[in-house]
C-alpha cells in the first residue's frame, strides 16, 4: 500500500511537476516589459507631437525660438533605434513588420528635419529681403520733399512691402504701378525705385516659398508614422495574445485531465487544482487589462480616422474613391447630394455605369476608362466636361477629374466631381448679354456713321466748312469709338474660345493691297509714305478678313509711330520653310528690349504715362497676337532703340494654284484678267474695278494668261501690250479661234490707236486712259445695265433711311420692311434682285425668314446679312440663300458693304444721277 501510495504520490508529483513546465511555457508575456515597450511607444508619439507643434509655431511667429531642433530630431531617431530591442518572445515576422514602421518613422524624422532646415534657410533670406526692401524704402522716401509727396511715397512703399510679404501679386503690381506714376518726372529715384521694385518682387516670390515649404513641412509630419508604430504594435500585441489565450485553452484542457487524474491517485492533489483555478483567474484578469489597453488604441485610431471624414465630409466637390475594377469604395456627403444617393447604397457599384449618362460622346467615355486603367500615371488627373447621371434618371453637367492616388497595394483612384449647372448658366447669360449689347450698341452706331457718310459725300449739297470740318470730326469718333467696341467683342470671343476662322487661299499681294487702301488716308494725314514687296509669296492659307485686320493693325501702329515723311514697309517672301512671312517695318523710335514682354498684353501700352502723345486703347496688338496664333503662327518683335520697330509672323502656304483657279473659277461675281507688267497700272485699275463689284486677277505675261484662261475663262480680258513684244495680236487670234473665248471681250491699252484689227477687240484704250471711259467700256463688255429691286429688312428705321440713301446713289430701286412677316410678304409679292437682312427682328427673326424663302422661288435670291450680332459658323450655314455675304455692322465700312452690293447684283446697276429714287416701305 505504501508502495502503491508512493507511486501514486510520485505520479502526482510528476503530473504537479508537468503542468508546472506546461504552465511556465504557456504564461504571457511579462507585464513590465509590455508596458515599458508601450510606454517607449507612447512617449515617441508624445515628443514627436511636441516637435511638430514647437517647430510650427516657430515657423508661424507665435514662438521665438525653437528648442534646439537638431538635438530633437536625433533623441528621437535615437528613441526609435531604441525600441528595436523587441521583447524575446514575439516571432521574427512580428518583428520585421514592427522594424518596417520604425524605419518609415524614421524615413519621416529626415524628411521633416531636412524641411525644417531649408524652411529656416528662405526664412532667414525673406528677412534680409525684408530688410533691405525697407532700407530701400527709407532712401527713396528721404529723396522726396517734405510734405504730401513724401508721405504718399511712404504709404506706397509700405503698402509695397505689405503686398510683397502678404504674396498678393495683383496689389504688388497696382501699387508698385502707382509708385512708378508717382515718381514720374524724378530721374535721380529711378534706379532706388527699380530697386526697390525688385527687391518687392524678390520678397513676394521667397514669401511664396516659405509658404510651400511650411505646407509640405505640415503635410510630410512625423506623427502619421508614430500612429503607424503604435498600430503595427497593437496588432502584433494582439497576435501574442491570441496566441496565448490558444495555450490557456490548452492548458486548461490539460489541467482537467491532470487534475482528474490527480483527484483519483491523490486527494491531495485538490489543492493543486484551486491553485490552477486561482492562476486561470490571474490570466483572465491580465487579459482583461490588454483588452482595455486595445479598446483605447482604437478609440484614437477611429478619433484620427473622424478627423479625415470629417474634411471629406466638408468638402463642396463630390469626392468618390474607386478600386481597380472602378467600383465605388468612399461616398462623401458632397457626392450623395450631387447624384441624391446615399453613400451606403453606392457602395461597391461601377462608377462608370453609375454616373455616366447615355449622351456621353465615345471619346469622352474611352478617356474616363483609360484614367480608371491599373497602368495609369499616379499623380495625372484627368479632367473632363460631360453630362452626368443622378439616380433620379436626370442628368447634369459635371467637371469630372479622376487621378490614381500614390499608394502601396492595389491600385486606387479618386474622382472629384463637381455640378457645373450654375457656371454653364452664368457663361450662357454672358454670352447673351454680349450678344444683346453688341447688337443694340452696332446698329445705332452703324446708322450714325451711315448718316456722316452721307451728309460728308453732300447728300444734302456742299456743307460749310465748319460744319465739314465738325461733320469729319464726328465721323473719325464715331469710327475710333466703333473700333474700340469690335476689339473688346473680339476679346471676349478670344477668351472664351468661340473665334472662327473662315480658312481658304487668299494672295499675298491683294490683302496687302486691301489693306493699304484702308490705311492710305490715315498715311497721307501723318505724310508717311506706304511700300511694300511682294518677293515669291504667292497664296497662304488663312481668314481673309482676320489677316486683313492683323496688316492694319501692324500698319496703323507703324504709321502712327513714324516720323513725318517717313516710310512704312511691308513685306511678304516665302521663307525657307515654306511659309509666306509677312513683315512690317517702320522708321519710328523703336521699342525697347525690357518693353517687348508687355507689348502684348492687353489695355497695354509702352507710354502708359497720362502724359502719352500716342492714342490707342492698347487692345489691337493682343488681338493681333491671338489670330496669328490661332493661324499656327506668332508674332516676333525685332529692331534696336532709334531705328525703328519691325513685326513678322509667318503662316503656311496654299496649296500651289489654288488661290489662282478658284479666283477664276468663282461666278459669285464678274472677273477680270489683266494682263499688265506695271504694278502701278495694275493697282489704279485693280481699285476701279474691285469698287465696281469686279474681281480682278493680275498676270504679268500672255502664256501665263493663256493657262489661266483654259483653266477657265473671264468674263473679260484686259492687255497692256508695251512688254508683250508685238505677239498681243496672235495671242488674240489664237483666242478667237476657240470655241470657249471666241465672244471673250478684250479691252486693248496702247498708247497709239491699231485701227486695223479693231473687229477682233471690244474697245481699244489709249493711255493715260479716262477712268469714266474705261469703266463704261467693262461694264459694256461684260454685261448691258439693268435696273435692281433690293428689299431692306431691318427693325431700326434709321438703319432703313441710311442703306435707301446709299442704295439709290447706285441706282437701285429700294423696297422696306420692319419686320420678318412683312419681310416674307414683300418678297412673295415683288421678287428682289437682293435681299438685305438684319436678324434680331420682331414677330419672325431673320433665320425664319431665310427658312421661309428657302423653301419657295427665293432661294436663289442674292442675300446680304447685315446685322449688329455676332455669328458663328453654324449661324451663318443657316442665313444662306443664293450668293451670300455675311456683315457685322460696326465691323463693315459703307465701301465694303457697297462693294458686295454691286458684287451680288453683278452688274444690274446703272449710274444714278439726281435725287432719291422711288421706293416702297412695308408697314
Amino acid at each position: 500500500m505504501r508502495a502503491r501510495f508512493a507511486q501514486r504520490t510520485l505520479l502526482a508529483t510528476g503530473a504537479l511537476a508537468l503542468l508546472c513546465i506546461v504552465f511556465a511555457l504557456g504564461r504571457p508575456l511579462a507585464s513590465t516589459e509590455y508596458d515599458q515597450y508601450r510606454l517607449r511607444l507612447r512617449q515617441l508619439r508624445v515628443e514627436s507631437n511636441a516637435l511638430e507643434r514647437d517647430l510650427l509655431q516657430f515657423h508661424l511667429g507665435l514662438s521665438d525660438t525653437a528648442d534646439s531642433p537638431p538635438e530633437s530630431f536625433a533623441r528621437l531617431r535615437s528613441e526609435a533605434e531604441e525600441l528595436r530591442r523587441f521583447p524575446p518572445q514575439w516571432r521574427a515576422e512580428e518583428q520585421r513588420k514592427l522594424s518596417t514602421a520604425l524605419d518609415g518613422y524614421v524615413r519621416a524624422l529626415v524628411d521633416e528635419e531636412l524641411l525644417h532646415t531649408r524652411l529656416r534657410q528662405l526664412e532667414r533670406r525673406r528677412d534680409e529681403l525684408q530688410t533691405n526692401l525697407e532700407r530701400t524704402s527709407s532712401e527713396l522716401v528721404t529723396r522726396q520733399p517734405p510734405g504730401e509727396p513724401r508721405e504718399r511715397v511712404r504709404l506706397l512703399t509700405r503698402a509695397i512691402r505689405g503686398g510683397a510679404e502678404d504674396g498678393d501679386l495683383p496689389h504688388l503690381e497696382d501699387t508698385l504701378a502707382a509708385l512708378a506714376r508717382e515718381l514720374t518726372g524724378q530721374p535721380d529715384t529711378e534706379a532706388t525705385r527699380a530697386k526697390l521694385e525688385a527687391e518687392a518682387r524678390g520678397l513676394l516670390a521667397r514669401a511664396k516659398e516659405v509658404r510651400e515649404t511650411l505646407q509640405l513641412l505640415v503635410e510630410r509630419a512625423a506623427s502619421p508614422a508614430a500612429d503607424q508604430i503604435i498600430s503595427t504594435y497593437f496588432q502584433v500585441h494582439e497576435q501574442a495574445q491570441a496566441r496565448a489565450e490558444r495555450f490557456r485553452i490548452v492548458l486548461f484542457v490539460l489541467t482537467l485531465l491532470l487534475s482528474a487524474f490527480v483527484l483519483r491517485v491523490l486527494w491531495r492533489l485538490t489543492r493543486a487544482g484551486e491553485a490552477l483555478d486561482t492562476l486561470n483567474a490571474e490570466l483572465e484578469r491580465r487579459v482583461e487589462e490588454r483588452t482595455a489597453a486595445l479598446s483605447t488604441a482604437n478609440a484614437e485610431l477611429r478619433e484620427s480616422e473622424a478627423r479625415k471624414a470629417a474634411i471629406l465630409e466638408s468638402a463642396l466637390d463630390g469626392i468618390i474613391t474607386l478600386d481597380e475594377a472602378g467600383r465605388i469604395l468612399d461616398f462623401n456627403p458632397a457626392a450623395e447630394h450631387i447624384f441624391r444617393l446615399r453613400g451606403a447604397e453606392a457602395l461597391g457599384r461601377d462608377f462608370r455605369s453609375l454616373v455616366l449618362s447615355a449622351s456621353v460622346r465615345p471619346e469622352q467615355h474611352q478617356a474616363v476608362t483609360r484614367a480608371l486603367r491599373a497602368d495609369a500615371v499616379a499623380g495625372q488627373a484627368t479632367r473632363l466636361e460631360l453630362p452626368a447621371l443622378r439616380t433620379d434618371g436626370s442628368s447634369f453637367p459635371a467637371e469630372l477629374t479622376l487621378l490614381r492616388v500614390r499608394s502601396e497595394g492595389p491600385p486606387r483612384f479618386t474622382t472629384y466631381v463637381r455640378d457645373i449647372t450654375e457656371r454653364q448658366e452664368v457663361e450662357r447669360l454672358k454670352n447673351e448679354f454680349v450678344s444683346t449689347v453688341s447688337h443694340e450698341l452696332r446698329t445705332p452706331l452703324t446708322s450714325i456713321r451711315g448718316s456722316l457718310g452721307l451728309l460728308d459725300g453732300g447728300i444734302l449739297g456742299e456743307l460749310p466748312a465748319a460744319a465739314r470740318d465738325m461733320v469729319r470730326i464726328a465721323c473719325s469718333n464715331t469710327e475710333r469709338l466703333i473700333r474700340l467696341i469690335n476689339d473688346i467683342l473680339d476679346l471676349e470671343k478670344m477668351e472664351s474660345g468661340m473665334l472662327e476662322l473662315k480658312l481658304q487661299p487668299v494672295e499675298s499681294a491683294e490683302v496687302i493691297e486691301t489693306t493699304f487702301s484702308g490705311v492710305q488716308a490715315m498715311a497721307d494725314g501723318a505724310r508717311v509714305r506706304l511700300r511694300h514687296q511682294v518677293i515669291g509669296a504667292g497664296t497662304v492659307r488663312a481668314d481673309r478678313d482676320r489677316l486683313i485686320q492683323v496688316l492694319t493693325n501692324l500698319v496703323s501702329n507703324a504709321i502712327k509711330f513714324s516720323p513725318v515723311d517717313g516710310e512704312v514697309e511691308v513685306t511678304a517672301a516665302q521663307d525657307a520653310r515654306g511659309q509666306v512671312r509677312f513683315t512690317v517695318k517702320d522708321q519710328g523710335p523703336g521699342i525697347p528690349p525690357d518693353k517687348r514682354d508687355r507689348l502684348f498684353g492687353k489695355f497695354q501700352q509702352i507710354d502708359s504715362s497720362d502724359s502719352r502723345t500716342k492714342g490707342g486703347t492698347g487692345l489691337g496688338l493682343a488681338i493681333s497676337q491671338a489670330i496669328v496664333e490661332q493661324h499656327g503662327g506668332h508674332i516676333e518683335v525685332h529692331g534696336e532703340p532709334g531705328e525703328g520697330a519691325t513685326f513678322c509672323f509667318a503662316l503656311p502656304s496654299a496649296r500651289a494654284g489654288s488661290g489662282v483657279v478658284s479666283r477664276v473659277m468663282d461666278d459669285s461675281r464678274h472677273s477680270i484678267l489683266v494682263v499688265t507688267t506695271d504694278g502701278e497700272l495694275s493697282g489704279r485699275m485693280r481699285g476701279l474695278l474691285t469698287h465696281e463689284g469686279y474681281r480682278v486677277l493680275r498676270t504679268p505675261s500672255l502664256e501665263e494668261a493663256e493657262r489661266l484662261i483654259e483653266v477657265g475663262a473671264p468674263d473679260a480680258l484686259v492687255v497692256d501690250p508695251r512688254h508683250t513684244e508685238g505677239r498681243e495680236i496672235d495671242f488674240v487670234r489664237r483666242l478667237r479661234e476657240q470655241p470657249h473665248t471666241r465672244e471673250l471681250p478684250i479691252i486693248m491699252l496702247t498708247e497709239q490707236h491699231e485701227g486695223s484689227v479693231q473687229p477682233l477687240l471690244v474697245d481699244w484704250m489709249l493711255k493715260p486712259f479716262d477712268e469714266a471711259s474705261f469703266l463704261r467700256t467693262v461694264r459694256y463688255a461684260v454685261r448691258q445695265p439693268g435696273q435692281a429691286r433690293v428689299l431692306l429688312v431691318d427693325d431700326d428705321v434709321t438703319t432703313r433711311q441710311v442703306l435707301r440713301t446709299q442704295l439709290e446713289r447706285l441706282g437701285a430701286v429700294c423696297y422696306e420692311a420692319q419686320d420678318g412677316e412683312d419681310a416674307v410678304a414683300l418678297a412673295r409679292a415683288t421678287p428682289p434682285d437682293l435681299i438685305v437682312l438684319d436678324v434680331g427682328l420682331p414677330r419672325m427673326d431673320g433665320f425664319e425668314v431665310v427658312d421661309i424663302l428657302r423653301q419657295g422661288k427665293g432661294r436663289g435670291t442674292p442675300l446680304i446679312v447685315f446685322t449688329g450680332r455676332d455669328l458663328s459658323s453654324v449661324d451663318e450655314h443657316q442665313l444662306t440663300l443664293g450668293h451670300t455675304r455675311h456683315h457685322i455692322k460696326t465691323r463693315t465700312t459703307e465701301e465694303a458693304l457697297m462693294t458686295s452690293v454691286r458684287e451680288l447684283l453683278n452688274g444690274l446697276l446703272a449710274p444714278h444721277e439726281g435725287g432719291r429714287g422711288p421706293h416702297q416701305e412695308a408697314s
